[in-house]
């Protein structure tokens, strides 16, 4: 029976290569396999009670509502008011707009929750302003990609709560534990920029001299981030204070943006119209990938697929850093096939238990996926980053944009280690 489990996990790769969207290539798969396992019957009945216990669950409420928030924001002009006051304080520095945006990057994915979403709205901002600087495309298309990955990672994120879903963690704690990590790993992009700006001038553009923009007009500039400092504040605030649940969070977040777009006149009946229509389709896909990956590993649970990799993976007998190693390596290797849903969930009904075993804890893999899986957002050959960075700066090649990835990407292989020898860096919020 173990056979057919591995034909399903070949069959689904192959639809997935072939271009299949990956929430049906789910369903086709899981509902094929459970016939065959079963009966028709039971594959209907088993989709059945998918569809109605995932669709039950209150915390996926909140997803709806965390993209309308993201899709209302890229209409308000915030991203562009964020980039405005991280130049100001920063352009003086060498590379220092590339420097601004990565922590205006990392100040648009606290209020979004994606990570395209992040690299396409700062990239047509900032990349056409680096540009304007003599900054080299290299390195400008390099850090927007990278960047944008904060936009998964510091909440409230998408993938976080997928995961929550998935593993039944706590989303709230998820959300908590990902906002020190979001920062250190921002910080460790712009010593990058930094960096390479030092080692190689032609890099890093020209620079403001400090005196070219007034003490004034930075401290007025701040005032720009104060609407993401309100949001965020508040959101987070509230879950870590126990006010209010990530669902209850999500609804508050859209009526603060809703109240911020009415009063600075910012949104308009078009852009709202726009942005719910995007919310549904983007929720309606990912119900799809929710109930068509329960389906799916329900059928490799019954042909015995799950329990022969994890006592394969037992027999090898990991330690833990051989186990982190190891589990690093197959998402960099599964990055270049897969997107970050598909890699979720193959892996993660397959990893979580074994991490368990090794005493990990569940805030704390949650985090580590999530950040190796940023990696194959900017690795070859379906780095969705570099592609969508791609559409703004058409003129770069896209290999000279892998090229431009890859610092960050060791960057980001860093902070793995970090967090690995210190969970603390991940915990320490939440506990």
């Amino acid at each position: 029976m173990t056979y057919l489990g591995y034909i399903g996990f070949a069959a689904l790769i192959a639809m997935i290569a072939a271009g299949i969207p990956i929430g049906l290539g789910l369903m086709v798969v899981g509902l094929a396999g459970l016939a065959i396992v079963g009966n028709i019957d039971t594959a209907m009945t088993q989709s059945t009670i998918a569809f109605w216990s995932e669709g039950t669950k209150f915390v996926l409420v909140s997803l709806p509502f965390y993209v309308l928030m993201g899709n209302l924001i890229y209409h308000t002009g915030i991203a562009r008011n964020l980039f405005k006051t991280a130049s100001n304080w920063l352009g003086w520095l060498p590379g220092g707009l590339g420097i601004a945006s990565v922590f205006a990057c990392a100040g648009f994915g606290a209020v979004s929750g994606s990570s395209t979403a992040t690299a396409r709205t700062m990239g047509a901002i900032v990349i056409p302003e680096m540009r304007r600087y003599g900054y080299g495309m290299r390195l400008a298309t390099g850090v927007m990609s990278s960047a944008g990955t904060l936009g998964i990672l510091i909440p409230p994120s998408i993938i976080l709560i997928f995961y929550g879903l998935l593993t039944e963690t706590s989303v709230g704690k998820l959300f908590i534990a990902g906002i020190i990590p979001g920062f250190l790993i921002a910080c460790i992009f712009a010593a990058i920029v930094l960096a390479i700006s030092i080692i190689d001038p032609s890099q890093g553009g020209k620079r403001e001299p400090a005196e070219a923009v007034s003490w004034r007009d930075r401290i007025d500039s701040l005032a720009y981030i104060l609407p993401v400092l309100a949001i965020f504040a508040s959101i987070f605030g509230g879950l870590y204070l126990g006010v209010f649940t990530p669902t209850e969070s999500a609804v508050f977040g859209v009526v603060a943006v809703l109240i911020y777009g009415a009063l600075t006149r910012s949104l308009t009946v078009e852009a709202i119209r726009a942005s719910l229509a995007d919310a549904a389709l983007v929720t309606a896909m990912l119900f799809l990938i929710i109930v068509g990956g329960m389906l799916f590993t329900r059928f490799l649970a019954q042909t015995g697929f799950t329990a022969s990799i994890v006592q394969l993976i037992v027999s090898l007998d990991l330690s833990y850093v051989e186990f982190i190693i190891a589990i690093t390596l197959l998402y960099l290797v599964l990055g270049c096939v897969l997107d970050l849903f598909g890699m979720l969930i193959l892996t993660v009904p397959i990893l979580f238990p074994l991490a368990m075993q090794l005493g990990i804890d569940p805030v704390w893999f949650g985090i580590y996926v999530v950040i190796v899986a940023e990696i194959g957002l900017v690795t070859p050959p379906l780095g969705v980053n570099v592609f969508v960075i791609h559409t703004v700066a058409r003129d770069v090649p896209l290999g000279q944009i892998f090229r431009g990835c890859l610092p960050f990407v060791v960057g980001l292989l860093l902070f793995v280690a970090i967090m690995a020898i210190w969970p603390q860096v991940v915990l320490y919020l939440v506990n």
